[in-house]
């Protein structure tokens, strides 16, 4: 069975791209557009992954991550950010307080491939690596 992962993106096009870019490496993918999209998701669905934009409209990918936390426990460090803000240090600070994975934009199909594939091999092993610019 292949392994779900939920994308949150306020972008559409995003959404639709990434969606396509796991569907041709064997995972399943759902979409949510927003925070109250994604929670009822989380809530009815078990997901493998998720992965979360971190500039979104309304709420941001830093405060969803927080109810993540409260409200869905089990999911926190299954989440992958997606942004495109590393030089920020406010970013920067906060994935280094999460100790979970990233991915920067734009990125490649085989980024997510390597990403996803490290991820499933070792879960727990979550950290940002350790080169990200200062």
């Amino acid at each position: 069975m292949a392994k779900r992962i939920l994308i949150i993106d306020d972008e559409q096009l995003l959404l639709d791209l990434l969606t396509h870019l796991l569907s041709k490496i064997g995972y399943e993918a759902d979409q949510a557009l927003d925070s109250r999209e994604a929670a009822g998701k989380l809530k009815d669905r078990k997901y493998d992954a998720v992965f979360l934009d971190m500039k979104m409209p309304l709420m941001d990918g830093k405060a969803l991550y927080s109810q993540i936390q409260e409200r869905f426990p089990d999911m926190a460090k299954r989440v992958v950010f997606i942004t495109g803000d590393v030089a920020n240090p406010e970013t920067i600070s906060f994935l280094e307080e999460t100790g979970n994975l990233f991915i920067e934009k734009p990125f490649t199909i085989k980024e997510v491939k390597n990403l996803l594939d490290g991820f499933f091999m070792n879960p727990n092993a979550s950290s940002p690596p350790s080169d990200i610019p200062r």
